[in-house]
C-alpha cells in the first residue's frame, strides 16, 4: 500500500512539474509592437552623357541646415570618363532650378572637385541650400566657362527632393 501511495505521489509531482513548463493558454495575448516603416520609392535617374562623360545621380538626401530655416540637398553622383584624356568635374559646374529661382552650389559644403583619368570612374556630391518648400526642380550640368563665353546647360535631370531626415 505504501508503495502505491509513493508511486501516485511521484506521478503527481511529475505531472505538476511538466505542467509548469507548458505555455500559458490564457486569453491575454502579449501586445504586439508594429513597426511602421515608411518605404520611399527609390527613384532611378537616367545616365546622361556629356563630352563622353557618363553622369548619373545615385541618390538624393535632404537634411535641415543648422538654423532650421532651410534644407541642404545633397545629390550623390558617379562620373565615368569614356575619353582618352583627363576630364575635370566640380560642384560649381551644376545648378538647381526650382520655379523661377536658380540656386548655385553651397560653397562651404563638401562638393566634388576632381580630375577623372581616362577610363576611370569618380563619385562625389553636389550640395545646395534651398527653402524648405522646394520639393522638385531641374538639376543641370552647366560647366564653368572662361572668357566671354556664356555657360551652357549640357544636361538636365528632373528631380524630386525628399523630405529631410
Amino acid at each position: 500500500m505504501l508503495k502505491k501511495v509513493m508511486l501516485i505521489a511521484m506521478l503527481g509531482a511529475g505531472a505538476l512539474s511538466l505542467a509548469a513548463c507548458s505555455t500559458s493558454t490564457s486569453n491575454e495575448e502579449a501586445p504586439k509592437t508594429k513597426q511602421e516603416t515608411k518605404v520611399e520609392k527609390e527613384i532611378t535617374y537616367p545616365v546622361k552623357t556629356v563630352n563622353n562623360i557618363d553622369m548619373q545621380i545615385k541618390n538624393i538626401e535632404t537634411t535641415e541646415n543648422g538654423k532650421g530655416d532651410k534644407n541642404i540637398v545633397q545629390l550623390n553622383m558617379t562620373f565615368k570618363n569614356e575619353t582618352d584624356s583627363k576630364y575635370g568635374i566640380g560642384g560649381n559646374d551644376f545648378i538647381l532650378k526650382a520655379g523661377d529661382k536658380t540656386y548655385n552650389v553651397k560653397a562651404d559644403a563638401n562638393n566634388i572637385g576632381t580630375e577623372i583619368a581616362p577610363g576611370k570612374t569618380a563619385s562625389g556630391a553636389v550640395n545646395f541650400e534651398i527653402p524648405k518648400d522646394v520639393k522638385s526642380g531641374e538639376f543641370s550640368y552647366q560647366p564653368v566657362t572662361f572668357g566671354k563665353d556664356k555657360p551652357k546647360i549640357l544636361a538636365t535631370w528632373k528631380i524630386v527632393i525628399p523630405d529631410s531626415k
